[in-house]
């Protein structure tokens, strides 16, 4: 049985076709076929030996092609010679005479396959084995090709999971740390309220007298001391003489002169003294200055200054 171009075709179809489509632009199997006969026209072989010039796929299997085509050539031939020797003296027949010689890859092997002519086994098979290892080995290169592309894709996906994962982590370490600090904080301030409801007993209190606020840190200190284990202390500040106030502020200061705090709502009682309590944690043993302000509308005037020491016991 002979086969014909388009059996050859298909042959090459089912053994090289690929898992996933090619690209648009590549060759398709009947003109890679063709190609490797050499039956294509000017423009024809134009357009392939553009393409063959960017295309390294088509490139490869068109080479694999053209190797081919030799060995087609050289078993399809041996079965001529063979008949030739031992059939000398036989004549074409009137069919034989009629039908052109035919040139090309496709045609020389398509002119093996005769039925019931024995000679032409050899070249058959041969031929059927060639083009299956050529089709086999382009086959194996795209699946390779597809593979390598699929284990990119996961890799990619592993660093992109890796990366997420690792920014998800350190997300996690942030919360943990602000969590674990936001707790200090209420365990410090659960602390302080419980300091602060308990009785303060022997609670010290210190009288403290105005210095001149033009006269700056030379003037004389104050010592408040307190017990080693006193949490608040009282100062009583003597109010300079000058105009009264409706109402009064205090700045805490430290030693640099850097302000620590500043409260309203002070008021001058009628022995002229302001009553002020503060708290351990505010001011630590130290040397601070105490500033008092009278407040009228629109502003305030510094009417008292008060250099203090705090010394606990």
């Amino acid at each position: 049985m002979k086969l014909t171009s388009e059996e050859i075709r298909r042959l090459y179809q089912r053994q090289s076709s690929r898992a996933v489509a090619g690209g648009a632009d590549c060759l398709s199997e009947d003109i890679m076929t063709r190609a490797a006969a050499g039956e294509l026209n000017q423009s024809e072989r134009q357009v392939i030996a553009d393409h063959l010039t960017f295309c390294s796929d088509c490139a490869q299997e068109y080479r694999l092609l053209r190797k081919l085509k030799p060995l087609i050539e050289q078993g399809a031939a041996s079965p001529h010679e063979s008949e030739s020797a031992t059939e000398p003296e036989e004549e074409e027949d009137d069919e034989e005479r009629a039908v052109p010689p035919r040139r090309g890859f496709p045609r020389r092997f398509i002119g093996v396959f005769f039925p019931g002519v024995a000679a032409y086994a050899g070249a058959a098979a041969l031929l059927i084995i060639g083009l299956a290892c050529v089709v086999s080995i382009i086959s194996l290169r795209r699946q390779n090709a597809e593979l390598a592309a699929q284990l990119k894709d996961q890799m990619s996906r592993r660093d992109q999971a890796a990366q997420s994962a690792a920014e998800t982590n350190d997300r996690f370490a942030k919360t943990m740390r602000r969590a674990e600090q936001q707790q200090q904080e209420i365990t410090e301030l659960r602390r302080s309220i419980d300091e602060l409801s308990q009785p303060q007993v022997n609670t010290p209190i210190t009288d403290l007298d105005p210095q001149n606020v033009r006269g700056g840190a030379g003037g004389p200190v104050t010592t408040a001391p307190a017990p080693k284990d006193a949490t608040l202390f009282t100062v009583i500040l003597h109010a300079a003489a000058g105009p009264s106030y409706s109402e009064y502020a205090l700045e805490i200061l430290d030693e640099k002169g850097q302000r620590l705090r500043r409260v309203k709502g002070l008021y001058r009682s009628p022995a002229d003294t302001f009553t002020v309590t503060l708290p351990r944690r505010l001011l630590p043993a130290g040397r601070y200055r105490l500033r008092l302000y009278g407040l009228y509308a629109g502003g305030s005037k510094a009417v008292g200054d008060y250099p203090i020491r705090v010394h606990y016991q």
